[in-house]
């Protein structure tokens, strides 16, 4: 059997895209071999090991973004627009003082439920609609994440909407593979990295 195959039946993931990508970082060891392949064949009853949990495709898409850039430390406050299944959440509440998620979708609240952390709280609400200034209460923010689903220009749109609220640092995730066109970005860029394997751009912004 395929060993991305049988990590999912075993329980070690819930998917075997999560399997993969477990694999790929690898976390995976078989009869204390190390696994290269995911599409590797091995028997039923071999003696499976793997480091780590099972985390979000944002979980490290984000760590191994702030371990380039630095951005996020004990003393961010941070803004999540987006949650979706909550990687960014979730790896920026291991390290913050407070994350504030932003997710219209109701779709994710069972995923989003399981991160119950003193210092995360989560709002379903549209980012275009939410009441801008009903956040000021939570106190001033230091980095904003954005890793909306949308055209690059209307997730840049979100993004402006929410700095106001935010000084400091800002995540920009272009999702090229929706549209290749990157608006014109009105912040200084800090660093920039470019996917052309996720089809995504990542820009990392001073928000002042």
């Amino acid at each position: 059997m395929r060993i991305d195959h049988l990590l999912v039946k075993r329980g070690f993931f819930s998917t075997r895209q999560k399997a993969k990508e477990a694999i790929k970082r690898g976390e995976v060891f078989v009869d204390g071999r190390r696994i290269e392949k995911h599409s590797e064949d091995v028997n039923f009853s071999v003696k499976i090991e793997v480091l780590g949990e099972e985390r979000p495709k944002g979980y490290w898409k984000l760590k191994n973004l702030n371990e380039k850039w630095s951005f996020i430390n004990k003393s961010s406050r941070i803004i999540d627009l987006g949650s979706s299944a909550g990687g960014f959440l979730l790896y920026a509440s291991e390290i913050a003082e407070f994350v504030l998620g932003i997710e219209y979708s109701r779709e994710f609240e069972k995923e989003l439920s399981k991160i119950r952390r003193e210092n995360v709280e989560i709002i379903f609400e549209d980012a275009f609609r939410i009441d801008i200034n009903s956040l000021r209460r939570y106190g001033r923010f230091n980095v904003i994440l954005n890793d909306l689903t949308l055209k690059p220009e209307d997730s840049l749109k979100a993004l402006s909407r929410f700095s106001p609220l935010v000084k400091g640092y800002a995540l920009f995730v272009a999702k090229t593979g929706i549209d290749s066109k990157i608006p014109e970005i009105g912040w200084e860029i800090i660093a920039h990295e470019v996917s052309n394997a996720k089809k995504e751009e990542y820009f990392l912004l001073k928000i002042e």
